[in-house]
């Protein structure tokens, strides 16, 4: 590829010029995943909302990302790169800008929409752009930077969170007027301003962004699929609803997103230039993959988000000394991340990905089976390397499987489906937990690791038997 011939003089392709911008575009994206857990019951209290109505800024972040993923991915597609990497940050900027000066629920909640549909084009337009600018065989080093400094970013928005609401409040007593009436009663707000800041960084440094190295898709681009679009963001709202509503309206919302999924895929297969181009999963290795997603997300986000709750339930440990647990987890996260986008090329993708997914399936099992401390917090540490080891392969897969001018939607499908675990994770651990018996939350939570080995076994043999990518993607 000619443009790869630009950094050949660079020894680590992750050190390019060109991954700047996206590696503090991808940090920017990841500081707002942990940063706001910690800090959701002061933020009720701020705003007069109680508990359960500020959770909604969460949700929203994850399903506004995960409708953005496909459709700033396909727009990249047509309207170029840059342009819309570009554009996903002016967004990520403006929401952020939003939640900083908001004193009430619903703007917080609009705000943070805004910033959702910017923040899920990052990753999927990125990886992107690695595939136009590198060669297969450097693309390793590159994508497991990537995905390493998404893992440093949510370690450091769990510590970072806190960090600055403390700070604001012990500021709040030395300055005055409009400020410390600010700091003191919405001491969040410069957490957010904190994203305001790394995106304004990341729109400069995107200037240095290469011109787009594919052929434009300017048809697709003069016919936006905006019913396409609406019927994801159904899909997404329905899975919302149905993870934060009661038993009877969780029922509705999985109903829901099943119908508006349906009318979605047979929309794409009779529009003449759909969102998501249903020849993405006629190819054997693609639909796989994308398959594989799908399942692996379950225990990839169970393990993160549910093994600390699990810790806390089976020793009544603190929730400090559970952040601590899973910090160790994130550590071997990014220490996989990195090793495996190094190893890629040395070991195979598909057999990294078979072994990224195989530690996952042994921590998971290890989890259901052990109950001490110590077999636990190595359960998670090894979980961790697990899914580091995981994180790149499959965006490497899909940049060989798919044609350059449609990697953009291709990876933007992969990340919506890898990350649909966030929505999916929550409805089966909130099965087990319904029906728990009297060994309670720690009981129901081995229970659902136990499914969660059995999910990962199945795709490693998935991941195992995935097919060689036949003509590289130019």
């Amino acid at each position: 590829m000619s443009r790869a011939s630009s950094i050949a003089s660079v020894e680590s392709p992750a050190l390019a010029p060109f991954m700047r911008p996206l590696l503090f575009g991808v940090f920017a994206r990841a500081l707002p995943l942990t940063m706001f857990g910690p800090l959701l019951p002061g933020i009720a209290s701020s705003l007069g909302a109680s508990l359960a109505d500020v959770g909604w800024i969460v949700a929203t972040y994850a399903t506004g990302s995960l409708i953005a993923q496909p459709l700033m991915g396909t727009l990249s597609d047509s309207y170029g790169r840059r342009r819309m990497f570009t554009w996903c940050m002016v967004l990520f900027v403006a929401g952020s800008c939003a939640c900083a000066f908001a004193t009430s629920l619903p703007l917080l909640v609009a705000g943070r929409i805004i910033q959702a549909l910017g923040a899920g084009g990052i990753q999927p337009i990125a990886t992107a752009i690695i595939g136009d600018v590198l060669p297969p065989d450097r693309r390793g080093g590159a994508l497991g930077a990537l995905y390493g400094v998404f893992g440093i970013g949510t370690m450091a928005g769990a510590l970072l969170g806190g960090a600055i609401v403390a700070g604001a409040l012990a500021a709040s007593s030395h300055v005055n007027g409009a400020l410390a009436a600010d700091l003191s009663a919405y001491p969040w707000h410069p957490v957010f301003a904190v994203n305001v800041a790394t995106g304004i960084l990341t729109i400069l440094l995107a200037t240095s962004l290469p011109d787009d190295a594919i052929a434009l898709n300017r048809a697709r681009a003069k016919s936006f699929d905006a019913i396409g679009a609406l019927l994801i963001a159904l899909f997404a709202a329905c899975l919302m609803f149905a993870v934060t509503g009661a038993h009877d309206r969780s029922l509705l919302g999985i109903f829901g997103a099943i119908a508006s999924m349906g009318t979605f895929v047979w929309h794409i297969r009779h529009t003449e230039a759909p969102l998501i181009d249903p020849a993405l999963f006629a190819a054997r290795g693609p639909a796989m993959l994308y398959a594989l997603g799908v399942v692996f997300g379950i225990p990839s986000f169970s393990l993160t988000i549910y093994s600390a709750t699990y810790f806390i339930a089976q020793f009544h440990a603190s929730a400090a000394t559970a952040s601590l647990a899973l910090f160790i987890l994130a550590v071997l996260y990014v220490a996989g991340a990195i090793a495996g986008g190094a190893l890629i090329n040395r070991l195979g993708t598909r057999a990294l990905l078979s072994t990224g997914v195989l530690l996952v399936a042994v921590s998971a099992g290890a989890l259901a089976g052990f109950t001490s401390v110590a077999a636990v917090v190595a359960a998670m540490a090894l979980g961790g390397l697990g899914l580091g080891l995981a994180s790149a392969p499959p965006n490497a897969l899909i940049l060989r499987y798919v044609p350059a001018n449609r990697s953009g939607a291709a990876t933007g499908v992969a990340t919506m489906l890898g990350t649909s675990g966030s929505i999916t994770a929550p409805v089966v651990i909130g099965a087990f937990l319904a029906f728990a018996n009297a060994g309670g939350a720690a009981t129901a939570l081995r229970d659902e690791f136990a499914l969660c080995a059995a999910l990962s076994a199945v795709c490693a043999l998935l991941a195992f038997s995935l097919p060689e990518p036949a003509v590289l993607a130019a």
